[in-house]
């Protein structure tokens, strides 16, 4: 599969005392809470991405809004130390760009960052631009620390909820996607195509092995030579650098959720 430029190219995780003492509260209660100040969404932010993430981690990380012409910078330490500062940091490792209305939305779960930040092309606009510093290099351990902070720092729910469904997801090479879980070597997304819509087209390959899942509905799936009626229940292997491109002729959605593994994944 040829995914969303973010999640494959080579510019490729809050916990905090207060809440502890709080005690549980639901996710639902947390997203209502009325938050609109984008100062004040970030603060939330670090506080529960400190109970996240592990003693060895340190970066830098700027957030730039497009709306506003603001900037904020997060500095994590090692000892799980993170501190929100006021304006742009020379040192950034990587950088973020949105907007107000874009990040509430991250903040109240209804679109996840790695969602936003989906393009099928590098040149694509996407709702959360990632950039990489100027003479910054997409280094094994730089592409762990951007999947660290997409996936932990903008989801201050605890435990960690991605909601499933079409208003949660963009449509990104043809299909309706939702990223789950990433991690070098792996990486796993939520699919909707309606009658009309295809995933992928021939020749877009990728030299790990994948598989589709497909969890509801009923469609097609062209798997290297090969075309083949698909439906809710089954599963298929893709191999390396084969096709796999998939649609549906029902009114009905197909609903897929796909994995892929490996070097390179």
């Amino acid at each position: 599969m040829r995914v969303p430029a973010l999640y494959v190219s080579e510019l490729a995780l809050l916990l905090s005392l207060c809440w502890l003492l709080l005690g549980t509260i639901t996710y639902g209660e947390f997203t209502n809470s009325g938050v609109e100040d984008v100062d004040e969404m970030l603060r939330t932010m670090v506080e529960r991405f400190k109970g996240k993430i592990n003693d060895d981690l340190s970066m830098i990380v700027q957030l730039d809004m497009r709306d506003s012409k603001e900037s904020w910078h997060v500095i994590v330490e090692k000892g799980r130390k993170v501190t929100l500062g006021k304006g742009p940091h020379p040192g950034a490792h990587f950088s973020f760009v949105t907007t107000t209305d874009t990040l509430r939305l991250i903040y109240q779960g209804k679109m996840t960052a790695m969602t936003a930040a989906g393009k099928a092309k590098g040149s694509d606009y996407a709702p959360l631009d990632v950039k990489l510093a100027e003479d910054g290099e997409f280094t094994p351990l730089v592409r762990t620390q951007l999947y660290t902070f997409l996936y932990h720092f903008f989801n201050p729910s605890v435990p960690e909820k991605i909601s499933l469904g079409e208003e949660f997801s963009r449509l990104v090479h043809g299909g309706h996607v939702i990223p789950l879980y990433y991690h070098p070597g792996f990486r796993s997304g939520w699919y909707l195509l309606k009658k009309g819509e295809r995933l992928n087209e021939p020749g877009d390959t990728n030299p790990f092995p994948q598989a589709f899942i497909f969890i509801e509905g009923e469609g097609f799936a062209k798997i290297g030579t090969i075309t083949t009626k698909v439906k809710a229940g089954e599963s298929y292997y893709i191999p390396p650098n084969s096709d796999h491109v998939v649609w549906t002729e029902s009114e009905k959605p197909l609903i897929l959720i796909w994995l892929a593994w490996g070097k390179g994944a």
